[in-house]
């Protein structure tokens, strides 16, 4: 049976990554080019539309014979009227309505979500989530995304802004404020008194620093909450932790599994897995393309 192609495109503030991806998720052809986000808008669709145009050409296709392309992007967005709202790495986009102008260029149907949705169809289908009757999830970086994908396809909602329970109350604050890179950073210097990145609180804490690694432990009994909603209210199968921070995964994990079992009902608990992402930074583009390839064995 022939596969499907698509076109995936991973929209960031610093990099546009590209790539033809086929409907079994196997990656066909891959190219990044800089996103200019502080550009005209016109200047980063040109480059949105060249990064798509190379990708067909590197997988020995055209634009002509792909089903459509793919848009994962930072929120907030309005995806079903295909316009980006206001994402705050690109501010010449903001009120862009990115499908139309991107289908016109291209000359195929264009899908929009958001990055975190894209990831996690993307695991879902065919990374650590594969197999999974229900798989959520959370991207775990400068701020907190999450994702529910139900037999292969992703819940919505219809207004869509399912799981975006980043704003959610933790604390007195919002649970992205903990669970972030900013969290980690602050949970170090409310240890120390000394101003760290997570990136160097994590290097700090690999190096064998006390304070450092309780500041991820921490970070990882905070991590347990989102999770703990999710779980309570999806009963998923599985749960995949993606995003920059996974890199600190042997720092939190511990804690995040202890506190994480407190929390989550005890017929889910039993049997759901928590586990780090499998596709790594591709995760996003091959996500955003199979937002317009059928899920296999249902087309």
């Amino acid at each position: 049976m022939t596969q499907e192609l698509a076109v995936g495109i991973d929209l960031g503030g610093t990099k546009i990554l590209a790539g033809v991806v086929d409907s079994s998720g196997r990656i066909l052809s891959q190219v990044k080019v800089p996103t200019e986000a502080d550009r005209p808008a016109d200047t980063i669709l040109h480059n949105m539309m060249g990064a798509a145009t190379k990708a067909t050409e590197e997988a020995g296709t055209s634009l002509d014979r792909i089903k459509g392309v793919g848009v994962g992007s930072p929120a907030p967005l309005d995806m079903f009227r295909g316009i980006l709202i206001s994402p705050g790495n690109l501010p010449t986009l903001h009120g862009f309505a990115i499908v139309d102008r991107l289908s016109n260029a291209v000359g195929r149907p264009v899908t929009l979500n958001n990055d975190a949705n894209c990831f996690g169809l993307a695991e879902a289908r065919y990374g650590a989530g594969r197999g999974a009757e229900v798989c959520c999830g959370l991207t775990l970086g400068t701020g907190l995304g999450a994702f529910l994908v139900i037999r292969g396809e992703l819940y919505n909602g219809p207004h869509g802004a399912s799981t975006e329970i980043w704003c959610s109350p933790y604390e007195g604050d919002q649970v992205e404020e903990k669970v972030s890179g900013r969290g980690v950073a602050r949970n170090y210097r409310k240890l120390t008194n000394r101003v760290a990145t997570a990136e160097d609180v994590a290097a700090r804490a690999f190096a064998g620093e006390e304070q450092a690694r309780e500041a991820w432990r921490e970070f990882g009994r905070d991590l347990a909450v989102p999770i703990a909603y999710l779980c309570n209210v999806a009963d998923p199968d599985v749960v995949v932790l993606g995003g920059s921070m996974n890199k600190a995964w042997d720092l939190f994990q511990e804690t995040m599994f202890l506190e994480a079992r407190k929390y989550i009902n005890a017929v889910t608990c039993a049997s759901v897995k928590v586990v780090p992402d499998a596709l790594g930074n591709a995760a996003g583009m091959i996500g955003a393309a199979a937002l317009v390839l059928a899920v296999e064995g249902q087309r």
